[in-house]
């Protein structure tokens, strides 16, 4: 019997990128329904946002008594003459000298011209940045509905629970704000688009599902620090296809390598992997460029933040952790908090100077290979962030005893018009935040099994064959969720919350894809029964013998 072809799948003649376009479309629009109407959202600052629109030059300007900037969300930003990401301030605060690199530039460069075009005030508005982001969002999922190899019905499901977990407030929020959570959205819907395209039907296919993979991956890879480990499962999906490159015999006999290369066994293999090497060259050299940005101060400063924040609250005995790394007693008292809620005077002492020095991952690696038991405290702690992950600000509150501790007010979601409350937050639409919410005061252990149950009913439910495309994004969706929540772990203490989005939206969509996969196979197999049922051939009818007389 002949296997029907995608195009066999549509539910009417219309051709199949027709439906994909109206798919891309409504999903736009609805995505920029849930972000304008009836109120625009977005995330507020935490005064860490210019270190991003300093690149353009452009500043948000607050009038005088206006509250506090983390409260409220600002969506007008102005160019300033004099204003670089080298020499800047935000009124008194001094800010950090270093900026950020991200993809989430190109976004905001698109959304300068939307600002022109839409007559918007300002040199730069966030609206604008929203409506570059649901459109970007909208196509990465009408792609999904072109490349699946699903029904339509479940192709549909899976396009409407894709845009539902993204339309959550964790998620879509950060379209109208000054960070580059956003651009880690929009290339992780991509990536998921073309790994789908790589266990495609046809040679073409393929290379375009590399192409897509790298170019995506790219600006994926590129859109945070803590997004780089996961280069390395990009690596290897892009580099594990057979992906044949054809290579013109002149030129083999030209180089003289035909003979060689055919003898050792590697022709074949080389060529499949070319176009996929040179993806991941492109991938890693841009990874390498946004994670080469941060100064030594700067790394020093967040390792300090993990031993002070993450492990102390964790350590039966904080003054033996904090002799081991060579730092001085005080900072036990700041357990909790990070360092720069101690007075200005004990973190220029000469004995603070010499524990940041020696800090690096290497010396914390060393730590918990001494102490494995330490290890498992420290995940539980993090994972808490994980069931709560509305973004922070991270602040320091005057507790007993003169001490200071850690503070985390979420950031504001609404402008400061109408007499809006201070710090008021979006619940419209949290089916991802409500459901981890059920889940808060869990540890690391029901995270595990949040990773481990979507594998595990794919693979019960699929053969082999058909676990080519969605085992590949599921094992890459699941190494993007526990490598980013490792790199948010123990890369920095302060506003983890924030830093494991893209964990959990990772989790969210393979939860998603593998909800879809097994409700589309038990539902064939059940459909394969009952046509074998109606196949059985059934006894012909015989009389009645009649009763013996």
């Amino acid at each position: 019997m002949r296997k029907p072809r995608i195009e066999d799948l549509r539910p009417s003649r219309l051709p199949a990128t027709v439906l994909a376009a109206a798919v891309g479309a409504g999903s736009a629009v609805l995505l920029m329904l849930r972000l304008f109407v009836p109120r625009p959202v977005g995330v507020a600052d935490n005064y860490d946002g210019v270190r991003l629109m300093c690149h353009l030059g452009v500043d948000v300007r607050l009038p005088r008594n206006t509250p506090r900037l983390r409260d409220y969300v600002y969506y007008r930003y102005d160019h300033l003459a004099h204003f670089s990401c080298q020499r800047h301030a935000l009124g008194s605060i001094r800010l950090p000298d270093v900026p950020y690199r991200s993809s989430q530039l190109l976004v905001l460069y698109a959304a300068r011209g939307l600002t022109r075009v839409l007559g918007l005030p300002g040199y730069l508005d966030l609206r604008a940045v929203g409506i570059v982001c649901c459109l970007l969002l909208g196509a990465a999922v009408g792609l999904l509905y072109r490349v699946a190899t699903l029904r339509h019905r479940y192709r549909l499901l899976m396009c409407a629970a894709v845009v539902a977990v993204v339309a959550d407030t964790v998620f879509v929020d950060y379209a109208v704000s000054p960070f580059s959570e956003i651009a880690s959205v929009i290339g992780l819907l991509y990536v998921a688009v073309g790994v789908l395209m790589l266990a495609g039907p046809s040679r073409r296919r393929r290379l375009a599902g590399i192409a897509v993979t790298g170019v995506s991956g790219l600006f994926f890879a590129t859109a945070k620090t803590q997004n780089v480990p996961a280069v390395l499962p990009l690596a290897l999906v892009l580099l594990a296809p057979a992906v044949p490159v054809v290579v013109p015999e002149r030129l083999t006999r030209l180089a003289g390598l035909a003979d060689a290369l055919r003898l050792h066994g590697l022709d074949r293999r080389l060529r499949h992997r070319l176009t996929g090497l040179v993806a991941v060259m492109v991938m890693a050299a841009g990874a390498f460029a946004v994670s080469g940005n941060e100064d030594k101060r700067t790394a020093q400063l967040t390792e300090a933040n993990f031993v002070s924040v993450t492990l102390l609250p964790t350590s039966a005995h904080p003054q033996r952790d904090l002799a081991e790394f060579g730092a001085p007693a005080w900072l036990g008292q700041y357990a909790g908090a990070p360092p720069w809620c101690a007075p200005t005077a004990l973190q220029d002492s000469a004995g603070y100077q010499k524990f940041t020095k020696g800090l690096s991952h290497q010396r914390i690696l060393g730590f918990f290979l001494n102490h494995p038991t330490r290890l498992l405290p420290v995940l539980d702690t993090v994972a808490g962030y994980f069931y709560e992950p509305r973004p922070t600000a991270t602040l320091c509150g005057v507790g007993p005893h003169g001490t200071q501790f850690m503070v985390l007010p979420p950031l504001g979601n609404y402008t400061h018009l109408a007499h809006t409350p201070r710090g008021l937050q979006d619940h419209r639409w949290s089916p991802v935040t409500d459901a981890l919410g059920l889940l808060r005061g869990f540890g690391m252990g029901t995270l595990v099994l949040l990773w481990l149950i979507p594998a595990a009913a794919v693979t019960a439910v699929r053969r082999r064959r058909a676990l080519r495309g969605v085992g590949a994004l599921l094992g890459l969706l699941l190494a993007v969720a526990v490598t980013q929540f490792g790199a948010s772990a123990f890369a920095d203490g302060i506003d983890t919350a924030k830093h494991l989005d893209l964990a959990v939206l990772a989790t969210a969509l393979a939860w998603v894809f593998a909800a879809v996969e097994v409700l589309a196979a038990l539902t064939a197999r059940a459909t394969q029964n009952e046509a074998g049922v109606a196949s059985i051939p059934r006894p012909a009818s015989q009389p009645e013998s009649e009763p013996v007389r």
